[in-house]
């Protein structure tokens, strides 16, 4: 089979993609070629030296020269860019590994909107259509984590079990020995990235975030080894600890 692979590295210790990439490769039974969006160096290197064929710039003109059904699968391993529906259409099978218990969490970020939302967290192999993170989904993966739980576990947990979820079931997908299924839950809305973004900064120093200061300037000064400011959430009473550290505004 001809596999077209589209990927980016992750923030991750996982290297979902490449480590993808490698158990493709080291199965021999299908010929790859590779777009790298981010030319993620790990990766290419890998690449180059086993002899892949690779696209690492110019996607736009490199997609429109695909002809309908010339790959027998695509695979989107962490790629970013948003697939359309004339493009999938190339292509009689896809899949997408998407870091959330689809259909909860869709688009970016999941792991910073399972917690907002109060959401399922969990993974999910699925085929991608026209609708973002939306069609049918051949596997997917839900976490009982207990709160508070931060994102950052989250999003460690999430990445290493998609990879593992996509290495030791691909052979039984390529072979379509795992059908596809229809989602029992409704679609939820679309998480822009755009809103955690906004959501990543606030200026305290605002007189329309009195509130949100007070809040912080309460955690401190009720921080002793023997009183914390108690806060009751969820019908549960925690310790609350606020840790500050100097930094510079995050650029995006």
């Amino acid at each position: 089979m001809k596999i077209l692979v589209i990927c980016a590295g992750d923030r991750s210790q996982y290297s979902i993609a490449l480590e993808s990439i490698k158990y493709l490769k080291n199965t021999k039974l299908d010929t790859l070629t590779v777009c790298v969006l981010d030319n993620n160096k790990k990766i290419v290197k890998f690449l180059k030296k086993n002899k892949v064929k690779f696209v690492s710039k110019n996607f736009g003109s490199f997609f429109k020269k695909i002809k309908k059904n010339e790959y027998n699968w695509l695979l989107n391993i962490w790629g970013f860019k948003i697939l359309k529906k004339d493009f999938l259409n190339k292509f009689k099978n896809n899949l997408n590994l998407h870091p959330s218990y689809l259909p909860y969490n869709r688009g970016r970020d999941p792991y910073y909107f399972s917690i907002i939302n109060n959401t399922p967290i969990g993974i999910c192999i699925h085929r991608m259509d026209q609708t973002i993170d939306a069609g049918k989904y051949y596997l997917r993966k839900k976490f009982n984590l207990k709160f508070p739980v931060t994102a950052g576990k989250i999003f460690n947990l999430c990445l290493k079990n998609i990879r593992d979820m996509f290495i030791k079931n691909w052979i039984k997908i390529r072979n379509h020995r795992i059908k596809l299924k229809n989602f029992s839950q409704k679609i939820s809305q679309l998480n822009k990235r755009k809103d955690f973004i906004q959501s990543n900064f606030i200026d305290l120093d605002k007189k329309n975030n009195k509130k949100e200061k007070s809040f912080v300037m309460n955690s401190i000064a009720q921080d002793f080894d023997f009183l914390k400011l108690q806060i009751k959430l969820f019908g549960k009473i925690y310790d609350c600890k606020l840790i500050l550290k100097k930094t510079k505004k995050k650029k995006w």
